[in-house]
C-alpha cells in the first residue's frame, strides 16, 4: 500500500509541475525573450570580426618563359678560371704558380643564378615577413585609429603588436585520393573588423614587397657581374705576373748560358779545339766491328768556332718571345680572357631586358580579389541565449510556485 502512495504521490507532483510550468508559461517566454534580447544586444556592441585568408601565388610559367633568353645566357657562357699550376718542383706546394687553364667552365651557374618561379617566390616571402611593411600598411589605412591613444608611443606599439598578428603560413602538403603530393600556396591569415581597409593593405603590400624583390635583384645580379668582372680583372693581372716572371727567368737563364759558353769556348781555344770532335774506339774481333761512342762529353770538345757562333746568336736576338718557354700559351689565354665578352652582354640583357625596363614587373602576387573572410558564428550564442532563458523562466516559475504555497499553507494554520 505503502508503494502504491509514493507512486501516487510522484506522479501527482509531476502532474502539478507541469501544471504550474504552464500556467507560469509566458513568464517562461519572458525571461527566453529577456536573454535573447540581452545577447544581441552584447554582440551589437563587440566588433563584426573575421578571419581573412589570402593566398600568395607565384608568377605563372607563361610569364617566367620572358626570362629565357636571359637563363640561356648564363647557362651558355663560359669564363675562363684561375687555378694553379703545381710543378713537379719539390717546393711546387708553397709556390704554386697561378695560371689560367685551358679548359672553361660555367663560371656563371655559381655566381649568377637563373631566375626561376621558386627564387621570385622565396625572395617575394622574405621580403613580405619582414613586419614593418606590414606596419607601414596598417599606418597607410587607418586599421587603428591614432585618436584612440594617448601618445604616438602608444599607438606605435599597438600597430608592432597588430602586425606581429598576422601570419604568413607555409603551404600545407597532403596526399591526394591518387597518393599524388599535393602543395597549396603560402596564405596570410589576418583578424579585424575592417574588410575594406584590409583588402587596401593587402594591395599595398604586393605592390610594395614586387618593387622590393626588384631592386633587390638589381644589386644582386650587379654585384654578381662585379664580382666577375673583378675576377676577370686578377687573372688578367695574374696572367700578366706570369709572363713577366717568365720573361725575367730567360733573360737569368740566356745570362747565365753566355757565360757558360764563353767560358767553354775559352777552354777550346786554349786547347786548340776549333771545330768538334768525337772520340770513336773501334774494338774488333773476327766476326764484326762494335763502334763504341762517346755521348757525353766536355762541352769545349764541340769546337769555339760553333761555341762562338751560338753565342753571337744568342746576343744578336732582337725577338726574345720565341724562345721564352709557355710564352705563347700565356698569351693565348690572355687574349681569351681580354676578348671575352659574356659579362658585358650578360650587363646589357639585365639592363635592358630584365629589370629596369619599364614594363611591369612581378616576382609573386598577393590575390586579394579572392580573400576569403570567415566569420564568428552566432547562432550558438542565440541558441544558448534561448537555452539560458529557458532554464531561468523554469526555475522562476518552480521557485515563485513554491513561495506561493508555502503562503497558503501559512495561513491555513
Amino acid at each position: 500500500m505503502k508503494k502504491n502512495s509514493q507512486v501516487n504521490n510522484e506522479e501527482i507532483n509531476l502532474i502539478e509541475l507541469i501544471y504550474t510550468l504552464w500556467e507560469g508559461k509566458w513568464k517562461i517566454a519572458v525571461a527566453v525573450v529577456i536573454s535573447y534580447i540581452a545577447m544581441i544586444g552584447y554582440q551589437l556592441n563587440q566588433t563584426n570580426n573575421f578571419t581573412a585568408i589570402t593566398e600568395v601565388k607565384p608568377i605563372s610559367p607563361l610569364l617566367i618563359k620572358k626570362y629565357s633568353t636571359f637563363n640561356n645566357l648564363i647557362s651558355s657562357s663560359k669564363t675562363p678560371v684561375i687555378t694553379t699550376d703545381a710543378n713537379a718542383d719539390a717546393n711546387a706546394d708553397a709556390n704554386a704558380n697561378t695560371v689560367i687553364t685551358n679548359d672553361s667552365v660555367d663560371g656563371f651557374l655559381g655566381v649568377i643564378p637563373k631566375i626561376t618561379r621558386k627564387k621570385f617566390l622565396n625572395m617575394y616571402i622574405g621580403i613580405l615577413q619582414d613586419r614593418r611593411l606590414i606596419q607601414d600598411g596598417i599606418r597607410k589605412f587607418n586599421l587603428l585609429e591614432a585618436s584612440q591613444y594617448s601618445d604616438e608611443q602608444e599607438y606605435n606599439e599597438a600597430i608592432i603588436r597588430l602586425a606581429s598578428s598576422v601570419k604568413i603560413l607555409t603551404p600545407l602538403i597532403s596526399k591526394g585520393k591518387k597518393g599524388k603530393i599535393e602543395n597549396s600556396y603560402h596564405t596570410i591569415e589576418f583578424v579585424h573588423d575592417d574588410a575594406k581597409k584590409w583588402i587596401s593593405v593587402l594591395k599595398y603590400l604586393d605592390e610594395v614587397v614586387n618593387k622590393l624583390v626588384k631592386e633587390n635583384l638589381i644589386i644582386e645580379y650587379n654585384n654578381a657581374l662585379l664580382f666577375l668582372k673583378s675576377k676577370e680583372k686578377y687573372a688578367l693581372e695574374d696572367i700578366s705576373e706570369k709572363i713577366n716572371n717568365n720573361t725575367i727567368d730567360y733573360e737569368r737563364e740566356m745570362s747565365d748560358h753566355l757565360s757558360y759558353l764563353k767560358e767553354q769556348s775559352e777552354i777550346a781555344k786554349k786547347l786548340g779545339i776549333a771545330q768538334s770532335t768525337v772520340e770513336v774506339q773501334t774494338l774488333g774481333n773476327q766476326n764484326a766491328l762494335l763502334s763504341n761512342i762517346q755521348t757525353v762529353s766536355p762541352f769545349y770538345l764541340r769546337g769555339y768556332e760553333a761555341i762562338d757562333k751560338e753565342i753571337e746568336l744568342i746576343e744578336s736576338r732582337n725577338n726574345k718571345k720565341p724562345f721564352i718557354k709557355g710564352l705563347f700559351e700565356l698569351e693565348k689565354k690572355k687574349r681569351a680572357i681580354e676578348q671575352d665578352r659574356t659579362i658585358e652582354r650578360s650587363k646589357i640583357i639585365i639592363d635592358s631586358t630584365l629589370l629596369l625596363n619599364n614594363q611591369e614587373f612581378s616576382a609573386a602576387s598577393i590575390d586579394a580579389i579572392t580573400t576569403k573572410f570567415v566569420y564568428k558564428n552566432n547562432k550558438r550564442s542565440s541558441w544558448l541565449a534561448i537555452v539560458i532563458g529557458l532554464i531561468v523562466g523554469v526555475f522562476y516559475v518552480i521557485i515563485s510556485n513554491s513561495f506561493q504555497s508555502l503562503r497558503v499553507i501559512s495561513k491555513k494554520d
